[in-house]
């Protein structure tokens, strides 16, 4: 009689591995051992179980009858320990921070609004600023909320939140009247590109049209912010940003070229996890309730 101490689960996996592959370099691959470690996992069960598991046929292996009678128990085995592996990464998942990615403007709204995030939904918050689109498939980030460029392809559910206003700002002092020629007024602009449309060269654009001069060049939102409220010149800034900042103005309205859509993307394996579904209702709502600060319209 076998007893349960003398099997061991590694070895019915190789097993298993084996029977599904049809030879030790595929079950190998697929278990990432060299094939003299499979084989000998092999003959480790085959010893236990008293006889050979497979018959050894050109170009594959075969189970024997020994091998096929206990192949549905390894089956339902294996089974069962992907069903325990999936449990497992489900809670250990429910235990990490929402990882959320999203742009510098699109993190600095949610950052001005974390208390609110953070109540309603109990969970733990990282947010990942950056303009790389981080893979949801690969778990980068739990949440991504991209602006216009949606991907059309992977296993995502998207849902679009609302929209992003951006105009320029400046601190009061700088000039009086922003309605005509901006007589080499300075202006803060963005990392010099050549595409358009794209926020640098419509900010480019409007300088030059205006008469402006671009006296700097600077990448992130929270030094653009910062510059300008110092007087250093106007710069863009999303509305909501910049409308909630009392020592700046707008030097003009919003423009229809600039306004961004913000689309919420989630992976169809994590959408259903507590924490993220949590977390996908809030960023809903918090959206639905700044609606018309984020579209320009304060």
């Amino acid at each position: 009689m076998i007893d349960d101490g003398d099997l061991d689960w590694e070895d019915i996996r190789a097993f298993l591995a084996t029977a599904q592959g049809g030879s030790l370099t595929e079950a190998a691959r697929r278990l990432r051992l060299s094939p003299p470690t499979l084989g000998r996992k092999l003959k480790r069960l085959e010893d236990a179980l008293g006889g050979p598991l497979f018959d050894r046929l050109p170009n594959r292996l075969e189970p024997t009858a020994l091998g096929r009678s206990v192949l549905d128990s390894a089956t339902a085995m294996g089974e069962a320990a992907a069903a325990f592996a999936r449990q497992a990464d489900r809670l250990a998942a429910a235990a990490q921070p929402v990882r959320v990615t999203a742009t510098t403007s699109v993190s600095a709204f949610l950052t001005a609004h974390l208390p609110e995030l953070l109540a309603e939904t109990g969970a733990d918050l990282t947010i990942l600023s950056t303009r790389i689109a981080l893979n949801l498939a690969q778990r980068e980030a739990d949440i991504a909320l991209r602006m216009d460029r949606v991907p059309v392809e992977g296993d995502l559910m998207t849902r679009r939140l609302g929209c992003f206003a951006f105009t320029l700002y400046a601190a009061p002092s700088l000039r009086d009247d922003w309605s005509g020629r901006w007589d080499g007024a300075p202006v803060i602009g963005l990392p010099e590109s050549r595409r358009r449309p794209s926020q640098s060269g419509w900010v480019d654009d409007t300088a030059r049209e205006r008469g402006a001069r671009i006296v700097a060049r600077l990448s992130e939102l929270p030094m653009r912010l910062d510059a300008a409220r110092r007087g250093v010149g106007a710069t863009l800034l999303p509305c909501v940003v910049g409308d909630a900042e009392p020592t700046l103005v707008r030097v003009i309205a919003p423009p229809a070229a600039l306004r961004e859509d913000v689309h919420l993307l989630v992976h169809r394996d994590r959408r259903d996890a507590p924490a993220v579904a949590a977390m996908v209702e809030a960023l809903v709502r918090l959206f639905r309730r700044h609606a018309g600060a984020l579209a320009g319209e304060g």
